[in-house]
């Protein structure tokens, strides 16, 4: 049979949700608004005069979004933070985990980037504290990301256990949707050893099908996946059309050909290439 998956990077995308059975009554429908972010790098300020971007200018959007529809939810798919923009770094991208929870990022799921100061200083960034080395240097104590940070398939040597939750569950008129987080198996490859030091990363597709009974268990109607890796499209000379997927290609894609038929969308990142994606599947 064919499955069709909702591939978005740097996007907002409308998911209809009306659980997973085949037949069902469209009065129940619920019209869900995912906003999607992904690779922000700390990018607090435009990169240059009377050019869009920063934070103050996504934040806009992201509440123009939200006004549309009130079912909705803002994720990003990894490397908020991390070779970051010196406004950011120097005061180790505090700046930028204040601002995106005041932005309203919800969750989202580690990227390789996350680790490059090693896990003592991602769990500080979600759990707050001074750094221990320069101290608080603000006028109180970092509190850390009012956003949860979710890491399936990122476990810690010594527990067994993942570094963060692995997903979390939002109801939107009554109906759960899980969102799934991980970061590419191959982290430890690209971060330098001590920043993964402690920590394994597991199979992407493995990790996200496990998963799937569990939800279902606890009544999920519809997942989602939020990942740290990525595609890109064919670049004919022209602008890129974000949704034509124009020969789309890249690590994600066999990820997503793995995946059990009960994950409805995957929100991607890694690339820093926008699309907007409907993939079938043969399964």
């Amino acid at each position: 049979m064919n499955h069709k998956y909702k591939l978005v990077a740097l996007a907002v995308s409308s998911v209809l949700l009306a659980g997973c059975a085949k037949n069902y009554d469209e009065a129940n429908v619920v019209d869900v608004r995912v906003i999607a972010l992904n690779d922000f790098h700390g990018a607090l300020k435009a990169p240059g005069p009377n050019k869009p971007g920063g934070i103050e200018h996504m934040a806009t959007l992201v509440k123009e979004l939200k006004k549309d529809n009130p079912n909705n939810i803002v994720v990003a798919a990894g490397d908020m933070v991390g070779a970051s923009p010196l406004l950011s770094s120097m005061f180790h991208d505090e700046p930028t985990i204040e601002a995106l929870s005041l932005a309203g990022l919800e969750a989202t799921s580690v990227g390789n980037h996350e680790f490059d100061k090693g896990m003592g200083e991602l769990l500080r960034k979600q759990n707050g504290g001074c750094h221990p080395v320069t101290g608080c240097q603000g006028p109180t104590e970092f509190k850390g990301a009012d956003f949860q940070y979710l890491a399936a398939n990122v476990t810690v040597n010594e527990t067994g256990k993942t570094l963060f939750p692995e997903y979390v569950i939002k109801e939107f008129n009554g109906i759960p949707v899980a969102f799934i987080g991980l970061t590419l198996e191959g982290t430890a490859a690209i971060v330098t050893p001590k920043g993964t030091e402690g920590l394994s990363f597991h199979n992407e597709a493995k990790t996200i099908n496990a998963l799937v009974p569990k939800l279902q268990a606890q009544g999920v109607q519809a997942i989602g996946v939020l990942i740290h890796e990525g595609a890109a499209q064919r670049r004919d000379g022209g602008p890129v059309n974000i949704n034509a997927c124009n020969g789309i290609t890249g690590k994600v894609l066999g990820v997503v050909e793995q995946l059990d038929p009960a994950v409805d969308f995957v929100v991607t990142g890694h690339t820093h290439q926008a699309y907007n994606c409907t993939l079938t599947v043969d399964q």
